[in-house]
């Protein structure tokens, strides 16, 4: 294997400190562009909080809750609610895409380097690979330590502000460790969707080129990176996810093979798996579930899937 710098170790635990859950909202932050029209008639497209009833399930059964998140260390976005505060302290179990822990950020920095002999200046070539080099600069990466990333890896760390980073860096959690961290105070059994492997699989297992195009794409928006959050977490306060998944699927025009792909791998696919995963809990009752709010929207969204399955759907903030 590969050895690389002690200082591009530091910078790879401190991209996944953030969770990878967070990476997964690059496509939609790489293509940002205008409010599609119609984004408030997206199935589900307001709230994130919603009661759920399995169908079937016993009289008397403690309800289910399905939260949207944003995967942020803002401080506005980690106050909860008054609504989702009470449903997550009365939930009997805690389910989230992934659970975080020392082990799997360890898994997820090394799958963010290369280590099959070659370095990105090689993969890029010399004037893509200055690009590269001038975007990481402002990150603290210098060109020796970048060569190491692979693209899939840079283009998310450059996907993610400065600031979020430096809040990462110092030890803030994003708001999904965070209900983690309060689950475990609270000794709830905690319970994940995804693997850890599945999640790094979702960036390993894209053809190299479109790895690329998400990391041309990243350099090409970095300079916007601050200005783009800002408008993602005011539509999420404002608990507008359809204006958010709008802006993403309203992209298709403009890059559709990577936006066509971005869709299909990173949400419709992971809606369905992660909506046959949380059938057991959403049984047995009393599940407090936390997915990313983009999971939630759309005719492709979890909610649809829920309804489509015959779960009974309720809006509670």
């Amino acid at each position: 294997m590969m050895s690389f710098p002690p200082i591009l170790r530091r910078w790879a635990a401190l991209a996944v400190a953030v969770p990878l859950a967070l990476a997964l909202l690059a496509p939609s932050l790489l293509l940002w562009g205008r409010t599609a029209a119609g984004a408030a008639e997206i199935p589900f497209g307001e709230g994130l909080l919603w009661r759920i009833e399995a169908p079937g399930a016993p009289a008397g059964a403690a309800p289910n809750y399905l939260f949207g998140t944003m995967h942020v260390t803002d401080e506005r976005v980690l106050t909860l609610p008054e609504p989702v505060r009470a449903a997550f302290d009365s939930a009997q179990s805690a389910t989230f895409e992934v659970v975080m822990d020392d082990q799997v950020r360890a898994k997820m920095g090394q799958a963010m380097v290369l280590t099959d002999g070659r370095t990105l200046d090689t993969i890029l070539g010399p004037d893509s690979f200055a690009q590269v080099a001038e975007a990481g600069r402002r990150y603290g990466f210098g060109p020796e330590q970048l060569r190491f990333f692979k693209p899939w890896a840079l283009a998310t760390i450059l996907s993610i502000p400065q600031a979020e980073l430096a809040r990462a860096a110092g030890g803030d959690l994003p708001l999904d460790q965070a209900l983690q961290a309060r689950a475990g105070a609270q000794d709830k059994p905690l319970h994940a969707l995804e693997t850890a492997q599945e999640q790094i699989a979702l960036f390993n297992d894209m053809p190299e080129a479109s790895q690329i195009a998400m990391l041309t794409s990243a350099i090409e928006q970095n300079a916007s990176i601050e200005t783009m959050f800002e408008e993602m977490t005011v539509n999420y306060l404002a608990r507008d996810t359809g204006a958010i998944y709008g802006r993403m699927a309203a992209q298709r025009e403009a890059q559709p093979e990577l936006m066509e792909l971005f869709l299909r791998r990173f949400n419709d696919e992971r809606n369905l798996t992660m909506v046959t995963r949380m059938a057991g809990r959403l049984r047995q009752g009393g599940a407090f579930i936390a997915v990313g709010a983009l999971h939630l929207p759309g005719d492709s969204g979890i909610l649809s899937l829920l309804t489509q399955r015959g779960h009974a759907v309720e809006r509670v903030y």
